[in-house]
C-alpha cells in the first residue's frame, strides 16, 4: 500500500504552513467498496509520463502556481498550443477496495466547490466535470483508474473563469457516485473530496527603495513589507544600460516561474517602475529609463546577479559588477510557488571602486606583507617534507568540510607566524611543531581510520600493561599477607600516630597560600601603531589607520594568572587574549590622503580585526595586605605578545593589495591577514576591596574567592615583529581599567 504525504491538504496557511494528509484516502460505499484516492500524478520536469513527486513538498508548490495555471490553460489535453508541453496536467489513481458485488454506477470525477450540492446550476457554477468512469464494478477488477486533470480547471473550477487571477486557495477535486440511481448527483448520493493548496498570488514588493554604488556591486536598500509570512526569496536581475547584455555569466537558479519560462506562454510578468534614491554617486540624472529592455521584462534566468534567501531583508548587495558600467535593474519579491511579483529602477546604478585601508596603507608606503607559512619557513620552502605536508593539506583535509576548516583555523593562527628568516627562532619553531607534524604524517600515510586504529591498538596495549602491573602487586600483597607470622595485636596504619602519613592541614581563611590563581577583565582605549610604523603623526588622524577608522576603540582583555610562588608576594604565569574591531567606509579611488574632505565609498564597508594574545610573567606584591592590611596591589608583568590581526574588503574577503602599491592587475600582492610577534609589559595597581566589607569578604571567601577588586594598569606593547618592517606594527601604550578576582 503506498503512501503519500502531500503538503498542505489542509487550509493551514498556504505556501507557509505544512499539513500531512497520508494516502490513500477514502471513504465507504453502501454496498460496502471503499472508493479511494489512491496516489497522486505529476508530469515533473516536463516528463511525457505520469509519475509520483519527486520531492514533497517542493514538487506540489512549483505546481500548482501561477505559471502553471496559465499554461495549462493555453494548452489544454484535446488542442494544445504547444504539443511538446506535457506539464499542463496532474492526475489521481482512483481505486476501490471491492465488496461481494461492487455497484455497477460510474465514477463521477468533478473539480470545484461544494460539487456534491442538490442544485445543479449551482453545481454547474462553481464547478467542472472532468471525467466519467467506468463503473465501480469494473474499476474493482482492474486495479484503479487514472484520471488526468488540467491544472487550470482545478485552480479556476468556474465555467465562467477564462484567467488566472491572483489568489491563494485550495483546488478539491471531487469522486462522486449515483448511488442511489436517480440519474442525478444530490447530497444523498455517495461522494468524496480532498484538496490540495494552490497559490496564484505573488508575494507584496518592498518599497522606499535606495541604492549606492560600491566596488564591483550595487547595494540596494529598501524597507520591507508589514507581512512576510509568503515571501520566500529575493532576486535581482541587471542588464548593461548601454548594451543590455548580462551582469554575470553564471548566474544563479531562478527561484521564480513564469508562463513564458515555462511553456513559451506569450505572458510576462508584470514589472512596475520605481524610483530609487541615490547618493548622487549611482546614477545619472538624465538617463532615465522608461521600461526594462526585453530580456529583462521578461525575466530572462540568464541575467539574474544578485538575491537573498531572508524574507525579511531589508537590502541586497548585488557583486559580480564591473565598476563604471551602468546596469539596468529589476528586483523580484518570489513566494515558495514560484510566483513573482517584480518591479524596475527608473535610473541606471553604476558600481564605484574603492580604495580599502590595506590598499591605502600600501600607497602611502608600507612594505608590510601578510600570508605567510609558518612550516615552509621552518623546514624550507622546497623539500619532500614540505611537500608531503602541503599534499596533506590538499589532499587529505581538502576533501571534507572539516578537514578545510582545520586549514583555515591553522592559516588563521599560527600558520600566519613569521620567522623573519632568524635561524634561532627556526629551530625552536622546528622542535615545537615536530608533535604536530608527526600527527600529521601519520594521517597522511595511514589514513583517519588507520590512525584510529593506531591509537586503539596503543590504548588496548597500554591497558594490558597496566593490568599485568596490577596482578604482580596484588601477589605480592598477598604473599606477604600470607607469610607465617606470630599471632600479635596491631594498629591499623590510619589509626597509628606513630606512621608518619599526610600530614597537611587545610590553610587557615585568609592565608595568602590559598591564592593560586588570579583572573581579571579590563577596558581600555586602543591605536594599533601602524601610523608610527610609517613615522605618521598619531591623535591627528594624519595616518592610513587613523584616517580610515578614526581615532581609539575600547580593547577588552581577559587576563588568567597562576601563581607558583605566594611567600613574599604571587609570582608567576598568565596569558592574555582580547579583540577590536573597526569598520568604515573605504575611500573612493583616485581620492587623495592630502584632502581633509577626502571623499568615501558609501556604499562599501572595509574592516580591521585584532586579536591579542600573549603570555606573561607577573609579580604582585601582595605584602602590604597580608601582612598589614593595606589593601592595595602594587603589580608588573611582561611577556611575549602574538597578535593575529586581519582586513576585509568591500567585498567581505581578506583584502588585497599591490606590494608596491598601486592598482597594476598584474602585481604581486599580499593579503590583509597575519600576526605580528613581539613583547609587551605594564605596571599596576590592584585594590582589594573586599576589604570594605568584612561579612560579604567572608562569604565570598566560603565560596572560594579570596579577594575581589579593581585594578588599573599602564600597558606598553611593541608587537611589530621584533621591528621587521614587513610585519604590521599592532602595539600600543595605554592604560586599562578593569575588575578581577583571587582565587
Amino acid at each position: 500500500m503506498t503512501r503519500l504525504v502531500v503538503l498542505a491538504f489542509l487550509i493551514l496557511g498556504v505556501g507557509v504552513s505544512r499539513a500531512e494528509v497520508t494516502l490513500p484516502f477514502g471513504g465507504p460505499l453502501p454496498d460496502g467498496s471503499s472508493l479511494n484516492f489512491n496516489r497522486l500524478f505529476l508530469h515533473e520536469d516536463n516528463s511525457p509520463d505520469l509519475a509520483e513527486p519527486k520531492v514533497l513538498p517542493d514538487s506540489l508548490e512549483h505546481t500548482f502556481n501561477l505559471a502553471h495555471c496559465v499554461c495549462s490553460q493555453f494548452n489544454p489535453p484535446d488542442e494544445p498550443d504547444n504539443p511538446n508541453f506535457h506539464e499542463s496536467t496532474f492526475a489521481w489513481q482512483i481505486t476501490v477496495a471491492p465488496a461481494v458485488t461492487p455497484t455497477d454506477q460510474p465514477i463521477q470525477v468533478w473539480v470545484g466547490s461544494e460539487c456534491n450540492t442538490d442544485n445543479e446550476q449551482t453545481r454547474l457554477a462553481q464547478c467542472t466535470q472532468i471525467a466519467t468512469t467506468d463503473p465501480v464494478s469494473v474499476v474493482a477488477a482492474t486495479n484503479g483508474t487514472t484520471v488526468e486533470i488540467p491544472i487550470f480547471n482545478l485552480m479556476k473550477p468556474k465555467s465562467t473563469d477564462m484567467g488566472c487571477p491572483e489568489a491563494q486557495g485550495q483546488g478539491t477535486t471531487w469522486l462522486m457516485v449515483d448511488t442511489n440511481r436517480s440519474n442525478t448527483i444530490d447530497m444523498q448520493d455517495f461522494s468524496l473530496s480532498l484538496a490540495i493548496d494552490t497559490d496564484s498570488q505573488p508575494p507584496p514588493l518592498p518599497t522606499d527603495f535606495s541604492a549606492k554604488g560600491a566596488e564591483n556591486a550595487i547595494n540596494l536598500s529598501w524597507k520591507a513589507p508589514l507581512n512576510t509570512t509568503d515571501t520566500f526569496y529575493y532576486q535581482a536581475l541587471c542588464a548593461t544600460t548601454a548594451t543590455g547584455s548580462a551582469a554575470k555569466s553564471n548566474p544563479p537558479k531562478p527561484q521564480y516561474m513564469t508562463p513564458r519560462l515555462l511553456c513559451d506562454a506569450p505572458e510576462n510578468i508584470p514589472l512596475s517602475a520605481s524610483p530609487v534614491s541615490t547618493s548622487g554617486e549611482t546614477t545619472d540624472p538624465d538617463a532615465g529609463i522608461a521600461s526594462p529592455p526585453p530580456e529583462l521584462a521578461e525575466l530572462n534566468p540568464a541575467f539574474i546577479c544578485g538575491q537573498t534567501s531572508n524574507p525579511n531583508a531589508s537590502g541586497l548587495r548585488i557583486e559580480g559588477l564591473e565598476n563604471g558600467t551602468a546596469y539596468t535593474v529589476v528586483l523580484l519579491a518570489i513566494d515558495r510557488f514560484g510566483n513573482a511579483s517584480g518591479t524596475f529602477f527608473t535610473s541606471p546604478l553604476t558600481p564605484v571602486a574603492a580604495t580599502d585601508f590595506w590598499e591605502d596603507l600600501h600607497d602611502q608606503g608600507s612594505d608590510v606583507q601578510g600570508g605567510f607559512c609558518l612550516l615552509s619557513q621552518t623546514y624550507g620552502d622546497d623539500n619532500s617534507l614540505t611537500n608531503t605536508l602541503r599534499s596533506f593539506r590538499d589532499n587529505t583535509l581538502g576533501d571534507t568540510a572539516f578537514g578545510r576548516w582545520l586549514v583555515d583555523v591553522y592559516y588563521g593562527t599560527i600558520g600566519a607566524i613569521d620567522l623573519h628568516g632568524s635561524l634561532a627562532l627556526r629551530i625552536v619553531a622546528g622542535v615545537l611543531l615536530l608533535p604536530l607534524v608527526a600527527f600529521a604524517l601519520l594521517w597522511h600515510l595511514l589514513t583517519l581510520p588507520g590512525l584510529l586504529a593506531l591509537f586503539a591498538l596503543g590504548f588496548l596495549v597500554r591497558k594490558r600493561r597496566i593490568t599485568r602491573a596490577r596482578l604482580a602487586l596484588a601477589a605480592t600483597v598477598a604473599g606477604v599477607l600470607l607469610l607465617p607470622t606470630r599471632a600479635h595485636a596491631q594498629t591499623p596504619y590510619w589509626d597509628d600516630q606513630g606512621i608518619d602519613g599526610d600530614d597537611s592541614q587545610p590553610l587557615a581563611i585568609g592565608d595568602p597560600e590559598r591564592v593560586k590563581w588570579h583572573a581579571g577583565v579590563r577596558l581600555g582605549p586602543y591605536i594599533p601603531g601602524i601610523d608610527a610604523q610609517l613615522d605618521m603623526p598619531r591623535g591627528g588622524a594624519d595616518g592610513p589607520y587613523e584616517q580610515m577608522f578614526g581615532g581609539a576603540s575600547v580593547l577588552p582583555m581577559l587576563d588568567l594568572d597562576r601563581f607558583f610562588f605566594r611567600s613574599f608576594g604571587q609570582l608567576g604565569l598568565g596569558i592574555s587574549v582580547g579583540y577590536m574591531g573597526k569598520k568604515a567606509h573605504p575611500w573612493k579611488l583616485g581620492s587623495s590622503p592630502d584632502d581633509p574632505k577626502r571623499p568615501r565609498a558609501l556604499g562599501d564597508d572595509n574592516s580591521f580585526r585584532l586579536i591579542p594574545l600573549s603570555l606573561n610573567a607577573i609579580y604582585r606584591l601582595t605584602y602590604l595586605d597580608d601582612e598589614f592590611g593595606i589593601p592595595i596591589v602594587p603589580y608588573a608583568k611582561a611577556g611575549l605578545a602574538y597578535y593575529v590581526w586581519w582586513s576585509t574588503a568591500p567585498d567581505g574577503d581578506f583584502a588585497t593589495a599591490c606590494k608596491s602599491g598601486g592598482s597594476d592587475p598584474m602585481c604581486d600582492t599580499t593579503t590583509a591577514a597575519g600576526a605580528s610577534l613581539g613583547f609587551v609589559g605594564s605596571i599596576g595597581l590592584a585594590i582589594r576591596a573586599e576589604r570594605i566589607d568584612a561579612a560579604a569578604a567572608r562569604s565570598m571567601r566560603e565560596s572560594g574567592i579570596e579577594h575581589a577588586g579593581f585594578y588599573a594598569e599602564y600597558s606598553v606593547g611593541k608587537v611589530d615583529g621584533f621591528g621587521s618592517d614587513k610585519k604590521l606594527s599592532v602595539g600600543d601604550n595605554t592604560w586599562f581599567v578593569g575588575i578581577d578576582f583571587e582565587f
